[in-house]
C-alpha cells in the first residue's frame, strides 16, 4: 500500500471514530481500527470477560480451546493469578459459549499444549501437567513433569509448548534476563532442569537453550539454539525461533552434530534469516502510541509467538500494535525471510491498547490472535520508575481478546463439531493428508500417544502413494514414533520426488545406519543431490559413518559447498579426527587461490587441531606454514595459524623445534603471517634462550627504528616481551612516549607491564595522562596482574590522579567485584556513584536536548568514544547493542540509557565472567553459545570462543559493560551531536 494511501485510511479512521474518543475499546469497535491485509479478513472470536489477559491456547481433538491466562503479569508472580481457561461450543455455531475455569493458582503461566488426556503448561520453574478425569471441566491432577527453569522475567522464560513433527515436544527457552530493579522477584536464574518423579533420569545442566523432551520414556536434550517467546516449524520439521529484536532465525544445526566434536569451536547454530536484519523497521498506525523506557521504537523490540501460517511466517510485535509477515525461502543450507508487502503490515492497529502476543492455527484453518490488551505491556525492570509504581501497569488486566483471520478467498466457516477424539486408527491415519497443519499434527500425535498400531498399515500406504509430500513425511515419522518404520519405506523416501521428504528420510535413517547397513550404503551415493538442504543433512548424517565410503561422500560434498559456512561446519563436526586430514586436503588444494569459505575452513580446521593438543597434527601445520613462502600463500598460513592460537588457548604444548619452526614463521615479511605467528608464540613460548640471540637482538633494533613500520616494530617488541622485557627495560620505558606511532606506545605499555613489581606500576601510574587509549588501556590490564598495583590503582583513583572514565568496563569490575571486602568498599564510591548523583547529572545534561546540534561532529564523538563496543553506520564494533536498534527511541530516551546505562541492562549484553581451568579468568558481554562453546565478546570487537570442557566457573554481574561516568568524556554540546548523530545516521 502506498504512503498516500495510508494516510488516508487513517484519516477515515479520524472523521468516523470508533464510538468514544479513546482506547480501551469494546473488541467491536476495536475491529473498526484495524488495517488488515487485503487478501484476508479479521472477525472476533471471544473477548473479555470470558478471556482476560491471554498469551497462548491450543486446541484439543474434540475443538475445546484451552487458553492460557497470565493475569499476574507483570509484577504479581506471588499472587499465583495465572489460569487456564476451558472455552467450549456446547450451541454448535462455531463460537465458545461455555467458559470454565479449568486450572488455576499458577504463577506466570506462558504456554499451553494438550497432551493425552489433559495439557502441558509451563509456569516456571516447572512445566506441568493437568488433567480432568471427573468431566466436570476443572483439572482434578496436577503433576510436575518437568522443573528447573529460571523465574526470570515472564518474556524470558520457559514457554510455548510444541508437539514437534520428530514426536518429540519442544519447549522455547533461554538463558534468565538479569534483574536488578525486581531482583526479588526475578532473579532465580534456574538450575539442573530434570524430571522430578524420576530423580535417576540425567537431568541438563545447560540453561540457555531449547529443550525437547518425551515424556512417555523420559527423554530429555537441549537443543542447540534458544528462543525468547515462541517458535515454530515449518511443515516439514524445520525449527525457527526469535528474541525480542531478531524476529526470526532458524536452528540449522543440531545439537547433536556439535556434541559428536566438543573440540569444535563454533560460535552459534542459528542463522539470522531476515533479509530486513535484526531490529528490523516496522510500520505501525497507531495514533497515539506508548514506548517505555528502554523501548526500541519503530523497529522490532517485543517480537513474539513466531508461527507459521499458509504461506508465510508471522510474528507478533506487540510494542507497536502490528502482526508481521515474511515470506521464508530455500538459500543454500538455510532460508532468507524478506517482508511479505513492503512499507506496511500484515495487520496494524490505531488502538495503543492492541497487544498481540502469540498464535495458533485452528482446525478451521484460520489464524487465531491473542490480543493481551493492556495500557502497558513492557516488563517494569526496563521502564522508568514512575511508570511502574503507577496504575497504568495493571490498566487492561481485566481485559483481553481472540481475533479469528481467515483468507477472504473461499468459504471459512468457524470449526464445528470437531470429534477426531473419537476417529479411528484409518480415520487418523487419513488426517495425515489433510492441508490443514492442525489436523495433521493432531492425528499424529493421537496416533502415536495411543499407540494405535493398527494404524501401521494405512501409514505404509500413505508413506509410499500418498498425492501429498506433506503427507508422506509425516506418515513416516508417526511410523518411526509407534516403532513400525521399516528401511524399505526410508530407502523409497530417499528416491521422493520431493526434496524435504529426502530430507526427512535421512534424518530418520540416521539412528538406524548401524541397524541396516543398507540405508548407509544408499546414502553414500546421494551426494550429488540437486538440492542444497537435502545435500547438507547428507553432510550432518554421514558424519556419524566411519567408512571410506562416507569420507568421500562428505569431501565431495565438503567441496562442492565450501562456501557456505554452515556446510564446513557440518563437515567438522563429523569428529576432532577428520580435522588433520582435512588440513591436508585445504592445504594441497590451496593453489585454487584465496576465498572466503577457504580461509575460513583454515581457521576452523586448525582450531580443532588447537584443541585437540597432538604434537604431530600442530607439527604437520607448522611445516607447511613454514614451507610456503610466497605471498600467495600468506591467506592460508595466517589463517592456520590463527586457528591455532585460538583452539591452543590456555595450553603450553609443543616442544623446541615446533617453537623454533614458529619463530622463523614470525620472520615472514607478511604482516598477516607475522601477527598470526606472534599469537600463537604467545600461546606456547619460544626456544631456549640461547636459541633467541640473534633473532632479539634483530627485534630490539627493529623496535628503535623509528623509520620502520610501525606495526612491524610493535610486533618486534611484542617478541620481546614473550621472551621476557626485563633486558629491555629502558628501551621501552623510552618507547612509551606520546611522540612514537600509538601501536608502538600501546606495546611498550605491555611489555613493560609484564615486569614484576610495585615500580612498574607507579611508573605507568605516573604516564597515565599522556597515554592513549590503546596505550591506557594496556597500563590498566597491566595493573591487574599483582595484588599490589590494584591498590596503587585504587589509591591514585582516591587521589584523582586516575579519572574513573579512563578505565574500562573491565577494569572497573575487577575493582568494584574484588574479593577483598576493603578493597571493593573503597572502590564503589568512586567508580559507582549513587542514584542521587546520576540524577543530577542526567538533569544537567537535560540541555543538550535543546542545544543546536551537529550530526558531523557527532560522528566525531561516536567514532573516539563509542565505536569500541558500539556499531552505527558502518563503523564500530559489535560488542554492545548496533545502535541503529534504539536510534527511533527519543532522544530523552537515548541520554538516560547513556547517562545511566547500570538501570537497565539490554537482555543480551550482560556481562559475564568465566573462569577457566587452564588460564586467568576473562570477561565480557555474553554472546551466542552452543553445545560445546561460550563466546564473550569485548571491546574492538575482539572475541574469546571458550570451549565448555574448559569453563571451571561461569557467573553473570550486575553491571552495565557501558561506561557509567560517560560525562567525563563527552560535555554537554558533543552529547547533542552525538544524540543527533545516532538519530539521523542509516
Amino acid at each position: 500500500m502506498h504512503a498516500a494511501a495510508r494516510q488516508c485510511w487513517i484519516a477515515i479512521l479520524l472523521l468516523a471514530g470508533c464510538g468514544k474518543s479513546g482506547p480501551p475499546y469494546s473488541q467491536k469497535d476495536a475491529l473498526q481500527t484495524f488495517q488488515i491485509d487485503p487478501a484476508y479478513r479479521i472477525e472476533p472470536f471471544v473477548s473479555e470477560p470470558a478471556v482476560v489477559s491471554p498469551v497462548a491456547m491450543d486446541f484439543d481433538e474434540n475443538g475445546r480451546i484451552f487458553v492460557v491466562e497470565d493475569r499476574g503479569y507483570p509484577l504479581s508472580p506471588e499472587q499465583r493469578l495465572g489460569r487456564v481457561k476451558l472455552l467450549e461450543d456446547t450451541d454448535g455455531d462455531g463460537f465458545p459459549d461455555r467458559f470454565t475455569v479449568f486450572a488455576d493458582r499458577l504463577s506466570m503461566p506462558t504456554g499451553v499444549m494438550r497432551w493425552k488426556k489433559g495439557i502441558l503448561v509451563t509456569d516456571a520453574p516447572d512445566l506441568l501437567y493437568f488433567e480432568d478425569t471427573n468431566g466436570d471441566g476443572k483439572a482434578d491432577i496436577r503433576r510436575v513433569l518437568l522443573t528447573g527453569f529460571a523465574v526470570t522475567n515472564p518474556q524470558h522464560t520457559v514457554n510455548n509448548p510444541v508437539f514437534g513433527l520428530d514426536n518429540w515436544i519442544y519447549l522455547a527457552h533461554e538463558n534468565a534476563a538479569t534483574a536488578i530493579v525486581f531482583k526479588d522477584k526475578f532473579g532465580d536464574r534456574g538450575g539442573d532442569i530434570r524430571f522430578p518423579d524420576n530423580p535417576e533420569i540425567p537431568p541438563l545442566t545447560e540453561r540457555g537453550r531449547n529443550v525437547r523432551f518425551r515424556p512417555d520414556t523420559n527423554q530429555l536434550e537441549a537443543l542447540s539454539g534458544s528462543s525468547q517467546f515462541g517458535q515454530t516449524f515449518d511443515q516439514w520439521g524445520r525449527h525457527f525461533t526469535l528474541n525480542n529484536s531478531s524476529h526470526i532465525r532458524h536452528e540449522v544445526l543440531a545439537a547433536r552434530y556439535l556434541q559428536r566434536n566438543p573440540d569444535l569451536p563454533v560460535a552459534s547454530a542459528m542463522e539470522q534469516i531476515s533479509d530486513h536484519g535484526a531490529a528490523a523497521k516496522v510500520f505501525p498506525t497507531t495514533l497515539h502510541p506508548r514506548f517505555e523506557m528502554l523501548t526500541g521504537v519503530g523497529e522490532f523490540t517485543s517480537a513474539c509467538g513466531l508461527t507459521q501460517y499458509g504461506g508465510g511466517m508471522f510474528v507478533a510485535e506487540p510494542v507497536h500494535n502490528l502482526v508481521h509477515e515474511d515470506i521464508v525461502s530455500d538459500q543454500g543450507a538455510t532460508f532468507v525471510a524478506r517482508r511479505a508487502r513492503e512499507g506496511v503490515e500484515f495487520l496494524s492497529s490505531t488502538d495503543p491498547w492492541f497487544r498481540p502476543v502469540n498464535f495458533t492455527v485452528g482446525p478451521d484453518g484460520a489464524l487465531y490472535v491473542m490480543d493481551f490488551y493492556r495500557l502497558a505491556i513492557e516488563h517494569p525492570e526496563w521502564m522508568a520508575t514512575e511508570t511502574y509504581n503507577s496504575r497504568d501497569l495493571t490498566a487492561g488486566i481485566d481485559r483481553g481478546r481472540i481475533y479469528r483471520i481467515v483468507p477472504r478467498a473461499g468459504n471459512h466457516p468457524p470449526p464445528r463439531k470437531i470429534r477426531l477424539g473419537s476417529a479411528s486408527a484409518s480415520e487418523l491415519a487419513r488426517a495425515l493428508e489433510s492441508p490443514n497443519p492442525w489436523w495433521r499434527r493432531t492425528a499424529q500425535r493421537l496416533i502415536v500417544e495411543r499407540h494405535l498400531y493398527e494404524a501401521a498399515g494405512d501409514l505404509a500406504r500413505i508413506a509410499g502413494a500418498s498425492t501429498s509430500a506433506v503427507a508422506r513425511a509425516h506418515a513416516m515419522w508417526t511410523l518411526d514414533g509407534l516403532g513400525r518404520l521399516e528401511p524399505g519405506i526410508i530407502g523409497r523416501a530417499l528416491e521422493d520426488a520431493e526434496p524435504a521428504v529426502r530430507e526427512n528420510a535421512i534424518v530418520l535413517a540416521e539412528p538406524r545406519l548401524a541397524r541396516w547397513p543398507e540405508l548407509a550404503r544408499k546414502l553414500t551415493t546421494l551426494e550429488t543431490d540437486p538440492n542444497p538442504k537435502v545435500r547438507f543433512q547428507l553432510l550432518c548424517t554421514l558424519g556419524f559413518l566411519n567408512t571410506p565410503a562416507a569420507k568421500a561422500a562428505r569431501d565431495q560434498l565438503l567441496t562442492a559447498g565450501i562456501e557456505d559456512r554452515w556446510v564446513q561446519l557440518a563437515a567438522l563436526s563429523a569428529s576432532s579426527d577428520e580435522a588433520p586430514r582435512l588440513f591436508e586436503r585445504a592445504a594441497a588444494g590451496a593453489g585454487a587461490g584465496e576465498t572466503t569459505g577457504r580461509g575460513s575452513l583454515f581457521r576452523q580446521v586448525c582450531a580443532v587441531i588447537g584443541v585437540r593438543g597432538k604434537p604431530a597434527e600442530i607439527q604437520e601445520v607448522l611445516s607447511r606454514a613454514a614451507a610456503a613462502r610466497s605471498p600467495e600463500a600468506a591467506w592460508w598460513r595466517s589463517a592456520s595459524l590463527e586457528g591455532l592460537a585460538q583452539g591452543m588457548r590456555g595450553k603450553r604444548t609443543g616442544d623446541d623445534a615446533q617453537r623454533t619452526l614458529l619463530l622463523k614463521i614470525f620472520e615472514s615479511p607478511e604482516p598477516s603471517v607475522r601477527r598470526a605467528a606472534l599469537q600463537l608464540l604467545d600461546r606456547v613460548g619460544l626456544p631456549p634462550a640461547g636459541r633467541m640471540g640473534e633473532s632479539l637482538r634483530r627485534a630490539a633494533a627493529a623496535a628503535r627504528d623509528a623509520s620502520a613500520d610501525p606495526e612491524l616494530r610493535a610486533d618486534q617488541i611484542g617478541l620481546l616481551a614473550v621472551a621476557g622485557p626485563e633486558p629491555y627495560q629502558a628501551m621501552l620505558e623510552g618507547l612509551m612516549d606520546p611522540q612514537e606511532p600509538e601501536p608502538v606506545q600501546a606495546a611498550a605499555v605491555r611489555a613493560v607491564g609484564q615486569i614484576k613489581g610495585e615500580p612498574v606500576g607507579k611508573l605507568l601510574l605516573s604516564r597515565w595522562r599522556s597515554f592513549t587509549g590503546p596505550a591506557r588501556a594496556a597500563a590498566a590490564d597491566a595493573m591487574y596482574l599483582e595484588p599490589g598495583r590494584e591498590k596503587l590503582l585504587l589509591a591514585a583513583l582516591q587521589r584523582g590522579e586516575v579519572q574513573p572514565w579512563t578505565l574500562g568496563f573491565r577494569h572497573k569490575r575487577r575493582l568494584m567485584m574484588h574479593p577483598d571486602p576493603a578493597v571493593r568498599e573503597a572502590a564503589r564510591p568512586i567508580l559507582e556513584p549513587g542514584a542521587g548523583e546520576r540524577e543530577q547529572i542526567l538533569k544537567r545534561y537535560g540541555a543538550s536536548l535543546d542545544k543546536k546540534a551537529d550530526a558531523a561532529r557527532g560522528r566525531e564523538v561516536f567514532k573516539s568514544v563509542c565505536s569500541k563496543c558500539h556499531r552505527l553506520g558502518g563503523m564500530g564494533a559489535q560488542v554492545g547493542p548496533d545502535l541503529a536498534t534504539v536510534q527511533n527511541q527519543p532522544k530523552q530516551a537515548l541520554l538516560t540509557d547513556i547517562l545511566m546505562p547500570s538501570k537497565s541492562i539490554a537482555q543480551g549484553f550482560e556481562a559475564y565472567v568465566v573462569e577457566t581451568a587452564a588460564g586467568p579468568a576473562v570477561d565480557g558481554v555474553i554472546g551466542a553459545q552452543t553445545p560445546t562453546s561460550v563466546t564473550l565478546r569485548h571491546e574492538d570487537g575482539k572475541e574469546d570462543v571458550i570451549q565448555r570442557k574448559d569453563i571451571r566457573q561461569m557467573y553473570v554481574t550486575n553491571l552495565s559493560a557501558m561506561p557509567g561516568d560517560l560525562e567525563k568524556q563527552v560535555d554537554i554540546q558533543q552529547m547533542a551531536d552525538l544524540l543527533e548523530y545516532i538519530k539521523t545516521t542509516h
